[in-house]
């Protein structure tokens, strides 16, 4: 086995609620016969995972570049995390709508994180606190392990009540509703919501 890259020091990261349901819908409109992909490529990963700004730039940038320099197995890397993309999408749709997740997809969950760091302690971040993660290298277990520690927070804590699936059947988003009636049906009210209202109106109107 090839070593993998490494990095210098600790992690501090504190990822949002709803980390794993941005990773989950990275393939979108999957309710279209040809959903987008998002990641198609192992720099796709990274530079989703650059985007959710759980790391500092420069923290970042050294990360990225041990990967582009280092000789990895990156498609079998690349199949490992669209499997547990696709479990944790399985997931909460399911919990979304009122059913029970398969056994299945819930061992892939856990075999994900008895293969990934433990929070070891609470650090001092930007904003507030994050946790300090040390790892021996940049492995992909290291990688997804704030997708993981969201993915598991949420499926235990009281919000999980709040995860939804957009109504809309080809976007089946997920998302967290945070709305005060607890019923928003639209992953953006300004998408699929304005959608939903144009064909309500344009099918009133050919009716009459």
């Amino acid at each position: 086995m090839e070593p993998r890259p490494q990095h210098n020091g600790d992690w501090v990261i504190a990822p949002r609620e709803d980390l794993c349901l941005d990773f989950a819908n990275t393939l979108y409109w999957r309710g279209t016969p040809t959903p987008t992909e998002r990641l198609k490529a192992w720099s796709d990963v990274l530079d989703w995972y650059e985007a959710t700004k759980l790391l500092p730039a420069g923290q970042m940038a050294t990360l990225k570049r041990a990967f582009r320099e280092h000789d990895r197995e990156a498609s079998a890397d690349l199949r490992d995390a669209i499997a547990l993309r696709e479990s944790l999408y399985a997931i909460f749709s399911a919990t979304a709508a009122q059913k029970k997740p398969r056994d299945e997809d819930l061992a892939v969950l856990n075999r994900a994180l008895a293969e990934s760091p433990p929070r070891r302690a609470l650090r001092g971040a930007q904003a507030g606190y994050g946790w300090a993660v040390t790892s021996g290298d940049a492995a992909p277990a290291a990688l997804f392990a704030p997708i993981l520690w969201s993915a598991s927070d949420l499926l235990v804590g009281a919000r999980l009540a709040r995860v939804r699936r957009c109504a809309n059947d080809a976007c089946l988003w997920l998302f967290l509703d945070d709305s005060k009636s607890g019923n928003r049906r639209w992953c953006s009210m300004s998408a699929c919501g304005n959608r939903a209202k144009a064909h309500r109106h344009y099918v009133r109107h050919k009716d009459d």
